[in-house]
């Protein structure tokens, strides 16, 4: 008899200083139910035993496609008045990985990103590049005005009053960021994804920890899944995703014990901001970030849970 494993799904939309006083009601309304729609996106594909590749892929499209995250429609604006666009995505099963950087046009960053994982001579691609050969297999492409919103606007304008060259982890208003996902499917694989726009104001060119696999992204079915939101440069010099992973592979650590030692203690002696998601082999899900709130939820077969959190208590 075939061994089910419970199946298991995390999502998050960013971390950052996200207080009760800077969070109207209607904004946190509409947010937690965007965060709903992706945990049921992903949700939908894993109940009838669907892959925890596509589950992942499912829950940031619908996260991409909100305004209220910094990933697809809501991304931030460059120095320039560009958006650039980041997402990876990576499967424990098989170590496979794909990851764009830069883009300009690709509506859903996470499927051209997913879309690799076919390709054994390709990893990341960035730019014009990654633009071209979207267009060329039939990605759905955007002209890069179709990521334009007020508030991102006005976010960039008051960055550039600080500070022209200054970057920002979604300014003043840190309400909304980086999104990603994390799942373990009935066949025990894990896979993770995650998506950004970047950080306010930042210079073309700049790639974030989004599209660096062992960074921002990393599964490994031997150990778990992890998708981190924060200040990239942090993330990228602390390997934070892979050192999760690590951590319980080679320092016989639990995933909550792995997620807090790289998160509160590494990561935040670096200097470093931000949290990451993550599941393990056996459908256990945990949360750990040093910012003041990180919006993220899971659903759980294991425990016949779905919560979405902000904070400490449960929102839904």
């Amino acid at each position: 008899m075939t061994k089910h494993t419970p199946f298991a799904l995390c999502i998050h939309g960013g971390a950052g200083v996200i207080t009760p006083e800077n969070l109207s009601e209607a904004d946190k309304k509409l947010i937690n139910a965007d965060l709903m729609l992706a945990l049921n996106a992903g949700e939908e594909i894993l109940v009838i035993g669907g892959s925890a590749i596509d589950a992942v892929a499912a829950a940031v499209v619908a996260l991409e496609n909100s305004i209220h995250f910094n990933a697809g429609k809501g991304a931030v604006y460059t120095r320039t008045g560009k958006h650039l666009l980041e997402a990876s995505i990576m499967d424990g099963a098989t170590f496979k990985a794909g990851a764009v950087a830069n883009s300009r046009r690709i509506k859903n960053p996470v499927l051209f990103a997913k879309s690799l994982l076919a390709d054994e001579n390709i990893v990341l691609l960035s730019g014009k590049g990654a633009d071209k050969l979207a267009e060329e297999t039939n990605h759905e492409m955007v002209e890069n005005t179709y990521f334009d919103t007020n508030f991102r606007k006005e976010q960039l304008i008051e960055a550039q009053k600080i500070s022209e060259t200054g970057t920002y982890l979604d300014h003043t208003n840190l309400k909304m960021g980086t999104v990603g996902a994390v799942a373990i499917d009935k066949q025990g694989n894990i896979a993770a994804a995650t998506s950004t726009g970047g950080m306010t104001n930042k210079l073309d060119g700049r790639i974030g920890d989004t599209a660096i696999i062992g960074a921002g992204t990393y599964a490994n079915n031997k150990t778990c899944g992890v998708s981190c939101t924060g200040v990239g440069e942090y993330f990228i010099r602390a390997t934070v995703a892979s050192m999760v992973s690590n951590l319980m592979e080679y320092g016989d650590k639990t995933l909550e014990q792995a997620a807090e030692i790289t998160i509160k203690e590494h990561l935040t002696q670096l200097g470093g901001e931000g949290g990451l998601i993550a599941i393990d082999n056996e459908g256990n899900v945990s949360f750990s970030f040093n910012s003041q709130g990180m919006y993220r939820g899971y659903v759980s077969e294991k425990t016949n849970e779905k919560k979405i959190y902000i904070w400490d208590n449960e929102e839904i």
